[in-house]
């Protein structure tokens, strides 16, 4: 009889292996859920999965104990337990109803590998239709993660108007835009219900992860469609992960209330990008009506 115990000191690894190939898989599927990629079969197929899963660990637990019971039998959880998830929710409820920017000392997450996972700064620019020449407004520009990308974007002669309203973010901006050697990133520091520049002439007018943050967003909005040229579209980007995330229903409403026509909405739950058109003026530019 062949001697197996070298193939017995190797289940360890393979199981180890096995665990890893499968976190691996998890990961990707998550961040194609995050990027909007998983689409209606996808969803299905998911659903059916976790419904399989859980009607064979029912029917093998009362055929005498499914082989993973142990792993998913989870510990009951303390009363403390409970009480810290209670505070936990109790914040975050809070953080979503109080609007304020994101302070400055934790500007390092934006650009951090966990943002990169959780919310793409790509899935975001892979909706927007971007090109040379355009005119782009990135209002609460953060760190400039997005801002610099969307300048590479635009090359060799489109512009990136880069809004945020505390200084600390909008160095930031401006360090990344010299290490990168972009020149046509030009900064502002104000407020998104009060844009410090009279253009009327933006091609785009983009709001990634922002729109909660602010008090007036109705009144942030208009500035958008202030200095949108007819035509012009705004964009605005939410990721589930964010405490101030808006949902897609609540920032139709706003774009609406603010003049604005609905184009598309492209993404899932976790993260979608929102798109309207600033409507073309009823009457040519200089028209004057005439009484009598």
């Amino acid at each position: 009889m062949p001697d197996v115990s070298p193939l017995l000191s190797l289940r360890p690894l393979l199981l180890a292996a096995l665990c890893v190939l499968l976190f691996w898989l998890a990961l990707r599927l998550f961040r194609q859920g995050l990027l909007g990629r998983v689409g209606q079969l996808g969803k299905l197929l998911l659903f059916g999965a976790v419904f399989g899963f859980y009607v064979l660990t029912v029917v093998l637990t009362a055929m005498g104990g499914a082989p993973w019971g142990r792993w998913l039998a989870l510990p009951q959880p303390s009363l403390r337990t409970l009480m810290l998830a209670a505070l936990l929710l109790l914040g975050w409820l809070m953080v979503r109803a109080v609007p304020f920017p994101m302070p400055y000392w934790l500007g390092f997450i934006l650009s951090s590998p966990v943002r990169r996972l959780l919310a793409p700064p790509e899935a975001s620019l892979h909706r927007l239709a971007l090109g040379p020449e355009m005119r782009v407004v990135e209002v609460g520009c953060g760190t400039g993660v997005l801002a610099c990308a969307v300048a590479q974007r635009v090359l060799p002669s489109g512009i990136v108007f880069a809004v945020d309203i505390q200084p600390q973010m909008i160095a930031r901006t401006e360090r990344r835009s010299a290490r990168l050697g972009l020149e046509n990133v030009t900064t502002f520091v104000a407020p998104a219900e009060k844009l410090p520049f009279e253009i009327f002439d933006a091609d785009l007018v983009l709001f990634a992860q922002v729109l909660g943050e602010i008090p007036d967003r109705v009144a942030a909005l208009k500035e958008a469609r202030r200095v949108l040229k007819p035509g012009g579209i705004l964009a605005i980007s939410e990721a589930l992960v964010d405490p101030h995330y808006r949902f897609r229903n609540d920032v139709q409403r706003l774009a609406r209330q603010a003049g604005f026509e609905p184009l598309a909405v492209e993404g899932s739950l976790l993260n979608y990008t929102a798109t309207f058109r600033k409507p073309a003026p009823k009457q040519p530019l200089g028209y004057v009506p005439r009484f009598g």
